[in-house]
């Protein structure tokens, strides 16, 4: 997590109502603005750092204890507002999204692990500020998805390698833009595939979720007409159904509204796909029951469950297995809460303390 131009890199221990985070190393990262985001890859190795400034830094993390800087991304001319990590079977692959109004995505080059290199650069000036972006499912294949600030989502998808140029390789990158909010869009990401497949699935079964100042949308591929399709929503938000003890705050919340500042999936479990939001002081979760494969079909989503924290929600991350969240909440300290899904539906909050190593 990053305050300013530092990093802190922690380590979780679940406790009963409770979560201890060690506290391994904070570390001056030298960027000369806010730091924005920061994102491990998959194999925790790695930390990619988005700064104010426009630039990228990249840390060897192998020894959490002892952090090394790797690399320096100077490929913006404005803040840069997140970074991701494409799935480890598309290569060693970083995007970014930037005030600019564009999406680089870096390619770690042969000479070594400082080396890296802008494979396509994405041009969204005309839709403005690009807030955030996400990954496809390696099963779709080397694509994301961008949310912009007026609203529009565009999805970006690599078809191939031009081979006619003789030693030189040009890469075909195909981009596809649509209106997904009235106003702002403020985040994006991918449900998991439909299927377990050892070949590529293309678009098929794809599904996004986004979110902005208008609430969340949830889209559908449609093989036959090659767009994204709205899939039906009720935007009714439930009453605060748990408010935490433990996490009560003294600050005073800010004003409730339809605007939404992050969304994620949640793994199929087998009966219904589930979504959880980021809005206001809230944690709300979207549940669609419907067909067996966890594809588009079948009912309309509905808000089956509002959390309250007490304090501004930022961000919403599910663990890879069971119902697990991980929140980042807070005004004028950053604090971290898990929501844990017991057998009868409800939630427990559990507060993570950090403690020195």
């Amino acid at each position: 997590s990053g305050f300013g131009s530092r990093c802190d890199v922690r380590r979780h221990a679940s406790w009963a109502a409770q979560v201890m985070a060690t506290l391994l190393a904070e570390f001056d990262t030298a960027h000369c603005g806010v730091i924005h985001d920061s994102q491990l890859d998959a194999f925790g190795q790695c930390l990619a750092t988005a700064s104010a400034d426009g630039h990228v830094r990249l840390w060897d993390v192998r020894k959490p204890e002892e952090p090394s800087f790797l690399a320096d991304l100077g490929g913006h001319a404005a803040a840069v507002h997140q970074v991701a990590w494409a799935p480890p079977a598309l290569g060693v692959l970083l995007a970014s999204a930037s005030a600019d109004g564009t999406v680089a995505i870096w390619g770690r080059c042969a000479s070594g692990p400082g080396d890296w290199e802008i494979v396509h650069q994405e041009s969204l000036e005309r839709h403005g500020v690009v807030r955030a972006l996400a990954w496809a499912p390696a099963e779709h294949g080397t694509a994301l998805a961008c949310a912009s600030d007026d609203g529009t989502i565009t999805t970006v998808e690599h078809r191939g390698a031009d081979l006619s140029g003789g030693a030189s390789v040009a890469h075909i990158w195909n981009s596809q833009t649509f209106p997904a909010h009235t106003r702002q869009a403020t985040s994006v990401c991918w449900a998991p595939p439909p299927v377990v497949s050892d070949r590529p699935l293309d678009m098929s079964g794809a599904r996004l979720a986004t979110s902005g100042d208008d609430g969340i949308r949830v889209w559908h591929w449609h093989e036959t007409t090659e767009k994204w399709d709205a899939e039906p929503i009720d935007q009714t938000l439930p009453a605060d159904t748990q408010t935490p003890c433990l996490l009560a705050a003294a600050a005073v919340p800010s004003k409730e509204s339809t605007a939404v500042r992050d969304v994620a999936w949640n793994s199929w479990d087998g009966i219904a796909d589930m979504l959880a939001s980021a809005s206001g002081c809230s944690v709300i979760i979207w549940t669609k029951a419907g067909a067996a494969d966890g594809g588009s079909k079948g009912g309309d989503w509905r808000a089956e469950t509002r959390v309250t924290l007490g304090e501004d929600v930022w961000r919403v991350s599910w663990a890879e297995m069971g119902n697990i969240l991980l929140v980042s909440f807070g005004q004028k300290e950053q604090r971290t809460a898990l929501l844990k899904q017991r057998v009868n539906g409800e939630w427990d909050i559990m507060d993570v303390t950090v403690i020195e190593n």
